[in-house]
């Protein structure tokens, strides 16, 4: 009866709304476009209060374009690598997933992973957009760390031995940065060893009944469902770990695989060396200093190390650009390492979440056809 009624309703107004829908409608926030609004004034933020994001382009112009188009394919490459190690662990877990939207998840959580601090970010939005295609966030976050565990154990691994690789020469010309390199290798040696902690049964069950606390404690997230939603999370995280043992293979392939990615990451630096004129040092040892160069500074709370980087870039390659030309080389290698990345990713999210928003409106006027 109640159906009917809604039936007639529909029927006696043409199918037109009626005033209450009308009402519910016009109090519906469009979060989707205030997401795009905010992203786009981040990125005009962005290139207003980075000065030297506006000089890097004089200083590119009078460098070696073969060498910085190297750099950016370099880059992309970097990306695939990323992707198809995500793709890899999610198909491990029987969630097919296509090549793009591989390569978008990828360029999303590294976006949001230069631009929040410690690159805290970075994960938790590609659960957000792995739930869009109906991967559970459990699932998704376990895949995650997975990832980022073997890119951790490909990123210690290469920085050790460059470590060993320049240590008598770092000796000899610049011991002050040792004790840094040594703390940057303890801080990312440790994130091998808790990540996967994650993965024993009373470890994970105790953060959740943590993460329950809290939530009873702040009696305004009731509203919000989140005892539930801890419950799923705990047992959609607890399916993956245990089929881990069965597909211990698909962990090895990602760190493998995530070797020549890291490699690939701390070339980009050489390319920018070449553009400059210099081809007296060879390959592996501007790879060796870049490598040390990240684990000393990636644990840094500023987004994308911010400050750090530059600061750090200076200390380790001061011998390396001679001719008075350090700081123009640390603007073009941020330049390719960074806001590059940043732009990609902000445009990137924009037109997602425009597209994503037209496809779920498209999807609601189909349903209210029916």
């Amino acid at each position: 009866m109640e159906r009917c009624g809604l039936a007639d309703q529909k029927n006696r107004t043409g199918g037109l709304p009626t005033a209450p829908e009308q009402e519910n409608k016009k109090r519906k926030i469009p979060w989707g476009m205030l997401y795009i609004l905010v992203t786009v004034i981040a990125l005009v933020l962005f290139g207003v209060f980075n000065r030297e994001f506006g000089n890097v382009f004089r200083t590119l112009s009078n460098l070696a374009p073969g060498f910085l188009l190297l750099a950016v394919v370099i880059t992309v490459f970097y990306f695939v690598f990323e992707g198809g190690i995500i793709r890899l662990l999610m198909r491990s877990q029987n969630f097919p997933m296509r090549w793009g939207s591989a390569l978008k998840i990828s360029l999303i959580g590294i976006y949001y992973s230069y631009i929040t601090p410690s690159a805290t970010g970075g994960q938790p939005m590609q659960s957000a957009y792995l739930r869009r295609d109906k991967i559970p966030v459990g699932i998704s976050a376990a895949v995650l760390i997975i990832k980022f565990f073997c890119f951790q154990c490909a990123f210690v691994l290469c920085s050790l031995l460059s470590f060993i690789f320049m240590y008598d020469k770092l000796t000899l010309e610049n011991p002050a940065i040792i004790p840094f390199i040594i703390l940057g290798l303890i801080v990312n040696g440790g994130s091998i060893i808790f990540f996967p902690s994650l993965f024993i049964k009373p470890v994970l069950h105790n953060i959740c009944r943590f993460a329950k606390w809290l939530v009873k404690k702040m009696r305004f997230l009731g509203r919000f469902h989140l005892m539930d939603s801890i419950d799923r999370f705990e047992a959609d995280f607890g399916s993956y770990r245990e089929n881990f043992r069965e597909k211990r293979g698909s962990v090895l392939w990602g760190i493998l695989l995530s070797i020549p990615q890291f490699i690939l990451q701390m070339s980009v630096i050489y390319f920018v060396f070449r553009a400059f004129g210099y081809h007296d040092i060879g390959y592996w040892e501007v790879f060796a200093v870049q490598s040390l160069l990240q684990v000393s500074v990636s644990f840094m709370p500023m987004p994308g190390a911010s400050g750090a980087q530059e600061i750090g870039f200076s200390a380790f390659f001061r011998n390396y650009f001679a001719k008075d030309d350090l700081y123009s080389a640390v603007m073009v290698w941020r330049f390719f390492t960074y806001y590059l990345v940043v732009i990609a990713g902000a445009l990137l999210v924009v037109v997602d979440q425009f597209l994503y928003g037209r496809r779920k409106k498209a999807e609601q006027e189909s349903t209210t056809e029916e």
